[in-house]
C-alpha cells in the first residue's frame, strides 16, 4: 500500500476570503485545527497574522495563482497541495481558488485531511506511511 490518504470523516474544511479571514470552517476543521493548541475555540474570529504561518503563507501562495489565472483568463480547475508536519498527526492541505465573474470577491477553500500513521518495515510504529510522489504544488485539472 503506497500511501494512505483517503478522505475521510475526519476531513475538515475552512473557506478563506482574499484577506485570508476565515469565512466557514466545520467541524472536523475545529477539531485539527485544536491540534494547534487552545486558542482553536477563537479560530472563526481569529485574524490572519494570529494564526499559523504555515496557513497564511498557503492561503497567499493560491490566492497569488489565483490572481494570476484571473488576470490571464485561465479559468482551469487548480489544486495547491502541502504536508504539515508541525502537528500529529501530519495534515494534507489541498488549496482551491474560487473566482468571482467580476474578479473581486475571490475565496480559498482548503482541506485539511490527517495523514494517517501505518507501520512500516524499519521504522518506528508510529511513523508516517511514506507518500506517493506529488505533483509540484500545482497540480492542473482541465475542466
Amino acid at each position: 500500500m503506497p500511501q494512505s490518504l483517503l478522505s475521510s470523516p475526519d476531513s475538515g474544511m475552512i473557506v478563506f476570503s482574499s484577506s485570508a479571514r476565515i469565512l466557514h470552517m466545520n467541524g472536523p476543521a475545529r477539531a485539527l485545527m485544536a491540534l494547534f493548541g487552545d486558542s482553536h475555540e477563537l479560530w472563526p474570529q481569529m485574524a490572519p497574522e494570529s494564526m499559523p504561518s504555515f496557513l497564511t503563507e498557503f492561503c497567499r501562495d493560491v490566492l497569488a495563482q489565483l490572481h494570476h489565472r484571473v488576470e490571464t483568463e485561465d479559468w482551469a480547475q487548480f489544486e495547491m497541495r502541502r504536508i504539515c508536519h508541525m502537528v500529529t498527526p501530519s495534515l494534507l492541505l489541498r488549496g482551491f481558488g474560487v473566482p468571482h465573474s467580476a474578479g473581486h470577491e475571490l475565496r480559498i477553500i482548503l482541506t485539511l485531511d490527517p495523514l494517517r500513521s501505518l507501520p512500516h518495515p524499519g521504522n518506528s510504529p508510529a511513523s508516517l506511511q511514506p507518500l506517493a510522489p506529488m505533483p509540484t504544488d500545482l497540480a492542473r485539472t482541465d475542466a
